[in-house]
C-alpha cells in the first residue's frame, strides 16, 4: 500500500519529467528571470525545497545536500549519510532544518560556515528506514518532520514519532499556526498538534494551500485545479470555467505561493509558473520559452525582495516579479533591433532594422499578451514613428509611409525619414530632416509631400524649431540656423557653425528642450545658444548636475518636468527641482547591455517607460520604482593569502592572528538579488581613513599588515542608489614572535647576563688595554725610529741621485760638445776638401789630379776615423748604462749606423749635425729615420725620439 501511495504521489507531484510546450499565455512582457545551473551551484539537478534565511542567504534542498547562496558564493553541506535532502526551512533563530532520506536535523552558523546537527539519531534507525523527510513545519515551539507516513516531532532535545493511523500522509501544508494534512484516503484534514479534524473528502492531491480572504483560503490541486476553503472546512471549486483553472489542469499544478495581497504564483510540472490575481485573471506565465531553465517546477519561495525563487527538476532560477523592469525579448531573431516605439488607438507599433510590426495593447487590469505581426511592404529600416494630426507616420530607409492599422501607403519617395516636426505655427505641416536635405509635408485629409527643398543638399540628421520660422538643421559635421519665409514656400541660411571650428571639436550634436531652454547634447557636454552673441556656450550648471550624463546623446521629455538622458547604452532620468537636479542612472543600470548604443529609444506611455532593446522591448513601471534599502553585507570571513598564487586558507577573527599570517583575503557578499549587480565600499579602520571606490568584487586583500587592532567596515550601494547599513568585523595582528612577552622576558634575561658577562669582559679588557697600549707605545718607538732612518736613508739616496743627475747632466754636455766637435772637425775637413779645388801654386796652376787625391784620401780618413766613434761610444755608455746592449738585445737587427743614429736621436740631435757625424745627407738621415720607425715598428702617432728617451 505505501509503495503504491508512493508511486501515486511521485507520479502526481515529482517525476513527471515530460516537459510540454503547450500554448502558453504570454502577458505583455516577462520578469527578468536568473538562472542558477548546477555547473555554477556544483550540486545536482533537483531542488526540491527552497527557503531564505534571517540574514538573507537562500538555501535549496538538493540530491546533493544543502545548498547556501549568499550573492556571491555557493556552498554545499551535505547530510552525514550523503543521501538526497528533500526539505529545508528556516527557523526564527537562523537555524536551517532539513530533511532528507532517513535522515534530519539542522544547521547552526557558525561565523561564516555552517555546523550540523543530526537529530535524527534521537530515533531508532528501523524507524527511520526508508523514510524522507519532504515537509519541515514551525508551531509552537516545536519542529515538526514530515516524512509520507509519520510526523517527528523534535521540541525540548527530544523526538517525538506521530503516525497516520494506518494512512499515508501526503503533503502537510501551513498557515500561520494552522497546518493542513491530506490522508489517503480520508482526505484534507486540519491538525491541532495532538490530533486531526476532517475538513473535505473531496478534494485530492493537495499541493498548496494559501490565505485568501479572512478565514478563506486558496487550495491547490494537482488535476482538479483551485478551490475555496472556509474555516469550516467546506470547499467549493474557485472560478471552475476560467482559463487559468483550465491552463494549472493541463499543467498539472505542484507548488504554489503568496506573492501580495492580490496575487498568487503557482508553479506546475509541465508548463512553469502562472500567476494570477484574485479575479482569476492570468498575470504573468513564465516558462523556459521565456526565461525558465526548466518548465517543472519542484519549490517555489518568495525572498523579502519580492523575487520569487524556484527550485527546478534541473536547476534554480530567480524571478524578479517585483521589478518596475519586464520585457519582451525576441530570441528566435523575427523582429530585429527596435529604432522606434508607439502607442497609438489600442495598437503598439516598433518599427526595426526589419521593418514595422505591431500588436495590440492595453493597458488595463490584465495586459494583452504581444502577439506582433509583420506588415506587408515595410521590411527595411524603420527610422521614426510619429503620430501627427491623429495619423501615424513611419520614417523609413525607403521613403515616408502613412500607418493605418495593419496598412502602410508610402506618401515620399525621399528616402532616410530620420527627424519629423510639427511646425509650431501650422500644425498642418510638418518638416522632415531625411537622406536628402528637407521636405515639408501637409495634412489635406491625410498627409502628403508639400514639396522637397533646394537647400541644404546635404543629409540632415534632425531638424529641430526654434521659433514658428526658424529651425536648427543638423548635420554630420555642422549645424544651421535656417528660416523659412511663410508659408514655408523658400528656406535661407542664417548661421552655420562647424564642429571642429565653432565647437571643442565635437562629432556630434542634438537639440532637445529642458525647462523651456534649448539646450544642445554633445560629445563634449550640454551646450546654450547665445543669440546676442551668436555663439554657443557650456551650461555649467546642467553638465556639473549630470556628470556623465553632460555627454548624452538624446534628451525625451517624460511629462511632469522630468526628462530621460541616452548616452552610450546608459540612461538617467533627471527632475530639475527648486534647489537641484535630481539624477537618476541607478534605476535603469539594467539596460547598458541589452539596447543599441548611440540609437537608444524611450517612449513615455501613461505611467510606463518603453525602451528599444537589441532583440525587443523594455517595459518599465514608474509606480513600481524602488527604494527599497539593501541587506546588510555578510563577511563570510578572512583567509591568509599564502602565495602569489593565492592559494588561501580561512582564520579565525575571533582569535588573534599571528604576524607571519599578515597577508589576508577579506570575504564578503550581498545577499541582495538583483539583475544589476551591486557594489561594494569598504573601509579598514586602523590603515584606511576613507571609504574604497565602489566596486562588483567581493573580497578585498590587504598584505603586510603591522601589528595592531583593526575593524573591517563594508556597505553595499544597490542598483537603486541606496546604501545599506554597515557590516563589521574586528581583528587583531599579533606582534612577531619575537617582540611578544615570552621573547621580551628573554630579552630581558640576557640583557641581565649580557651586562654581568659585558661588565667582566670590560674588567679583562681594560687590562688587556693597558697592557696592550704599553705594547703599542714600546711598538710606536721602534716605528718612529724605523721612519727616521728610513727618512735618512731615503734623503740619503735623494742626495745621490741628484750627484748622479748632476755629474750624467756633465756627461750629456760633454757628449753634447764632442759631437759638436766632431760635427766642426767634419765640417771643416768639407771646407778643406772644397777649397782645395780652388788651390793654385805660384804659377797660378791648380793641384794635379794626383796630388788632390792624395790630400782628398787623407780627408776622407780623417772623417772615417772610428777613433772618433769609439771615444763618443765610450762616453755615450757611461752616461745611458746598456743603452745599445738594450738595443741589440730587443732589437738585433739594428746595423752600427742604426745604433748611432739611436744615439744621436737620444740626445736630441739635429738633423744637420747628425748629417754632419755619419757623413750623409739630411735627406739620408730622414731615410735612416724612417727605416729605423719600421725596424721599431712604431706607429705613426709615436715620436721616434721620446721613444728612445723612454728606453
Amino acid at each position: 500500500m505505501v509503495a503504491m501511495v508512493r508511486f501515486i504521489i511521485f507520479s502526481i507531484a515529482f517525476l513527471n519529467a515530460v516537459y510540454s510546450f503547450a500554448q502558453s499565455i504570454p502577458s505583455v512582457g516577462s520578469p527578468f528571470v536568473q538562472n542558477y545551473t548546477k555547473s555554477q551551484y556544483k550540486a545536482g539537478n533537483q531542488n526540491w525545497s527552497i527557503a531564505q534565511g534571517k540574514d538573507g542567504i537562500m538555501y535549496a534542498a538538493n540530491n546533493n545536500g544543502l545548498i547556501a547562496f549568499n550573492g556571491a558564493y555557493w556552498d554545499l553541506y551535505p547530510l552525514s549519510n550523503k543521501n538526497f535532502t528533500r526539505s529545508v526551512a528556516v527557523a526564527a533563530n537562523g537555524d536551517v532544518f532539513v530533511g532528507g532520506k532517513e535522515e534530519f536535523g539542522y544547521f547552526e552558523k557558525k561565523g561564516s560556515t555552517l555546523q550540523y546537527h543530526n537529530l535524527s539519531r534521537l530515533v531508532k534507525p528501523e524507524i527511520l528506514e526508508n523514510d524522507e523527510i519532504w515537509k519541515i513545519l514551525f508551531l509552537d515551539g516545536s519542529v515538526i518532520f514530515q516524512s509520507f507516513s509519520k510526523f517527528y516531532v523534535y521540541e525540548n532535545n527530544k523526538v517525538d514519532v506521530r503516525y497516520g493511523d494506518g494512512e499515508p500522509f501526503l503533503f502537510a501544508h501551513q498557515v500561520d499556526k494552522t497546518i493542513w494534512m491530506e490522508r489517503i484516503p480520508s482526505g484534507l484534514e486540519r491538525w491541532n498538534g495532538k490530533d486531526f479534524a476532517k475538513l473535505s473528502s473531496s478534494l485530492r492531491n493537495v499541493l498548496t494551500v494559501l490565505p485568501f480572504d479572512g478565514q478563506q483560503f486558496l487550495v491547490g490541486t494537482a488535476k482538479q485545479g483551485l478551490y475555496l476553503l472556509d474555516a469550516n472546512g467546506r470547499a467549493e471549486a474557485w472560478k471552475p470555467e476560467s482559463a487559468v483553472n483550465t491552463l494549472l489542469k493541463e499543467a498539472q499544478l505542484n507548488n504554489g505561493l503568496k506573492i501580495d495581497g492580490n496575487t498568487f504564483a503557482f508553479g506546475t510540472i509541465k508548463n512553469g509558473i502562472f500567476i494570477i490575481d484574485k479575479e482569476g485573471r492570468l498575470l504573468q506565465h513564465i516558462h523556459k520559452r521565456n526565461g525558465l531553465q526548466n518548465n517543472t517546477v519542484l519549490s517555489m519561495t518568495l525572498d523579502r525582495q519580492g523575487n520569487i525563487w524556484a527550485g527546478l527538476d534541473n536547476g534554480i532560477d530567480r524571478i524578479e516579479v517585483n521589478s518596475p523592469f519586464y520585457y519582451y525579448r525576441d530570441i528566435f531573431g523575427e523582429i530585429g533591433t527596435v529604432y522606434a516605439i508607439k502607442v497609438f488607438q489600442g495598437r503598439i507599433y516598433l518599427g526595426t532594422n526589419q521593418g514595422l510590426f505591431y500588436s495590440n495593447w492595453s493597458d488595463g487590469a490584465t495586459m494583452t499578451p504581444l502577439k506582433l505581426e509583420f506588415i506587408a511592404g515595410s521590411q527595411g529600416q524603420v527610422w521614426t514613428l510619429d503620430v501627427f494630426n491623429g495619423q501615424l507616420v513611419c520614417g523609413h530607409n525607403d521613403g515616408t509611409f502613412l500607418v493605418d492599422g495593419s496598412n502602410i501607403t508610402r506618401i515620399s519617395s525621399w528616402t532616410g525619414g530620420w527627424s519629423n516636426i510639427q511646425l509650431p505655427k501650422d500644425p498642418q505641416l510638418f518638416l522632415q530632416g531625411n537622406y536628402t536635405g528637407l521636405a515639408l509635408f501637409e495634412n489635406k485629409g491625410a498627409w502628403l509631400l508639400k514639396q522637397k527643398y533646394n537647400d541644404p543638399k546635404t543629409a540632415v540628421i534632425s531638424v529641430y524649431p526654434r521659433n514658428d520660422n526658424q529651425f536648427w538643421v543638423v548635420f554630420n559635421n555642422a549645424i544651421q540656423l535656417v528660416e523659412f519665409a511663410p508659408p514655408y514656400q523658400t528656406v535661407s541660411t542664417l548661421k552655420t557653425f562647424s564642429f571642429s571650428k565653432d565647437f571643442p571639436n565635437i562629432q556630434r550634436i542634438t537639440p532637445a528642450t529642458v525647462q523651456q531652454n534649448i539646450v544642445f547634447a554633445t560629445d563634449k557636454g550640454i551646450f546654450l545658444y547665445d543669440g546676442v552673441l551668436s555663439r554657443f556656450k557650456p551650461y555649467e550648471e546642467l553638465n556639473s548636475a549630470l556628470g556623465s550624463f553632460a555627454r548624452a546623446k538624446k534628451i525625451s521629455p517624460l511629462g511632469k518636468n522630468s526628462y530621460m538622458f541616452a548616452q552610450e547604452g546608459r540612461f538617467a532620468e533627471v527632475t530639475p527641482q527648486s534647489n537641484q537636479i535630481v539624477v537618476d542612472s541607478s534605476s535603469f543600470n539594467s539596460l547598458q547591455d541589452i539596447v543599441m548604443k548611440n540609437y537608444e529609444v524611450v517612449e513615455a506611455v501613461g505611467d510606463k517607460l518603453l525602451f528599444g532593446l537589441d532583440n525587443g522591448i523594455a517595459f518599465y513601471d514608474l509606480k513600481k520604482k524602488q527604494a527599497q534599502k539593501p541587506n546588510k553585507p555578510l563577511i563570510m570571513g578572512l583567509q591568509e593569502i599564502l602565495n602569489a598564487s593565492d592559494t588561501l586558507h580561512y582564520l579565525d577573527p575571533e582569535r588573534a592572528i599571528s604576524y607571519d599570517q599578515n597577508n589576508i583575503r577579506i570575504q564578503f557578499a550581498s545577499p541582495w538579488y538583483s539583475n544589476t549587480p551591486v557594489k561594494y565600499q569598504s573601509l579598514l579602520e586602523g590603515l584606511q581613513t576613507e571609504w574604497s571606490a565602489p566596486t562588483e568584487i567581493p573580497y578585498i586583500d590587504f598584505t603586510n599588515l603591522h601589528t595592531g587592532n583593526y575593524t573591517f567596515n563594508v556597505r553595499i550601494i544597490a542598483a537603486n542608489g541606496l546604501v545599506s547599513a554597515i557590516t563589521s568585523l574586528s581583528f587583531q595582528i599579533l606582534p612577531p614572535w619575537y617582540l611578544q612577552w615570552p621573547a621580551l622576558l628573554l630579552y630581558v634575561l640576557l640583557t641581565v647576563v649580557a651586562f654581568v658577562f659585558a661588565r667582566k669582559m670590560i674588567i679583562e679588557k681594560i687590562k688587556r688595554d693597558k697592557l696592550e697600549i704599553r705594547n703599542k707605545l714600546q711598538l710606536r718607538q721602534q716605528e718612529l725610529l724605523r721612519k727616521e732612518s728610513e727618512q735618512n736613508e731615503k734623503k740619503l739616496m735623494e742626495l745621490k741621485n741628484e750627484q748622479l743627475t748632476t755629474e750624467l747632466e756633465a756627461k750629456n754636455r760633454e757628449l753634447a760638445n764632442a759631437a759638436t766637435n766632431i760635427v766642426y772637425k767634419n765640417e771643416l775637413l768639407n771646407n778643406l776638401h772644397e777649397e782645395l779645388l780652388n788651390v793654385k801654386d805660384r804659377d797660378g796652376k791648380k793641384l794635379s789630379q794626383d796630388q788632390l787625391q792624395k790630400v782628398n784620401k787623407l780627408i776622407d780618413n780623417a772623417r772615417s776615423d772610428e777613433r772618433d766613434w769609439d771615444l763618443f761610444e765610450k762616453s755615450f755608455n757611461e752616461s745611458h748604462e746598456n743603452f745599445f746592449k738594450k738595443l741589440k738585445t730587443d732589437y738585433p737587427g739594428l746595423s752600427p749606423n742604426d745604433l748611432k743614429l739611436c744615439a744621436y736621436l737620444r740626445l736630441n740631435m739635429s738633423s744637420k749635425d747628425m748629417a754632419s757625424l755619419m757623413n750623409i745627407t739630411t735627406r739620408g738621415i730622414e731615410i735612416r729615420r724612417y727605416r729605423l720607425r719600421k725596424k721599431f715598428n712604431l706607429p705613426t702617432e709615436k715620436n721616434l725620439s721620446e721613444f728612445l728617451l723612454e728606453l
